[in-house]
């Protein structure tokens, strides 16, 4: 399953819920798209964007304590509704598991996790129990190479952990 987006809290009485969206196909939140909540299909009633994000009406989720209750949970489409992203941008799940190195060839270890931020994702590598934070930017990340499993960042990443 694939993640498209998670549920932040409940809008109005109706059950409605807000939605941080996590794809880069809307679509995937127009009336009649299907998306699974817990495991269970859920019908897309009505959707909209308003100015604080989405709000995304489900079948089955009737009212405001039903809604607040899926707060934290993840809209997610089967593996097989993948779509094809532009060059240079990946799903997180591609990545996750991925070693990494800088460009002179240190290990920072294996990618584990994915944070998305408004400005943009930062990748978090741990090898040994340490973690580094990578932003996942042009002058960071200079090659992710999905056949080898490696990613490679800056030197320069490191020169600011140890400043």
């Amino acid at each position: 399953m694939i993640r498209v987006g998670q549920v932040v809290g409940a809008f109005g009485i109706e059950g409605a819920v807000k939605v941080r969206s996590l794809t880069d196909f809307p679509e995937r939140f127009a009336p009649a798209s299907e998306l699974f909540l817990d495991g269970l299909t859920r019908r897309v009633e009505w959707s909209r964007q308003q100015t604080t994000g989405l709000v995304v009406k489900l079948s089955g989720i009737d009212s405001r304590s039903v809604a607040q209750a899926q707060r934290g949970r993840y809209l997610e489409v089967p593996d097989s509704d993948l779509r094809q992203l532009p060059e240079g941008r990946w799903y997180h799940h591609q990545l996750v598991g991925m070693a990494v190195t800088t460009e002179r060839g240190r290990n920072l270890g294996t990618l584990v996790d994915v944070v998305s931020r408004p400005a943009n994702d930062v990748w978090v590598a741990r090898a040994e129990g340490v973690e580094h934070l990578i932003p996942a930017t042009q002058n960071a990340v200079l090659d992710v190479n999905l056949e080898a499993a490696r990613i490679t960042v800056a030197d320069w990443l490191l020169e600011v952990e140890d400043a």
